[in-house]
């Protein structure tokens, strides 16, 4: 799991959320869907209190993470958020074996 945060989104979600230094970010699926769809719109929400996190970088003084509930829909996958006055922030993914039906079965287990 990786995330990666262009510059435009970064400005941008510090901005949008009126974040300050130290303030964090959560990423987050944005419906609870079977199939998982790794579409280009997620969820995300000024988090200064991660959940068990399981990933986080820092950019631009944010603390951006992924909270363990969610590791179902991220695991094994390269995230690149990126932000443009046309789309708006985006999320694109990349790797994983079958990162829709393995993100399915990952979110039934927990289910369970």
């Amino acid at each position: 799991m990786e995330i990666k945060i262009t510059d435009a989104a970064s400005k941008w979600l510090i901005s949008e959320l009126n974040l300050q230094d130290g303030d964090g970010v959560k990423f987050f699926a944005a419906s609870d869907k079977i199939p998982a769809e790794h579409g280009p719109k997620q969820g995300y929400a000024k988090d200064n209190h991660p959940d068990r996190p399981i990933y986080s970088i820092q950019k631009d003084g944010i603390n951006y993470h992924i909270n363990f509930d969610d590791d179902w829909f991220f695991s094994n996958l390269v995230t690149t958020i990126d932000y443009n006055d046309k789309d708006g922030l985006t999320f694109s993914f990349a790797g994983g074996p079958d990162t829709v039906a393995g993100a399915s079965i990952n979110y039934e287990k927990y289910l369970m």
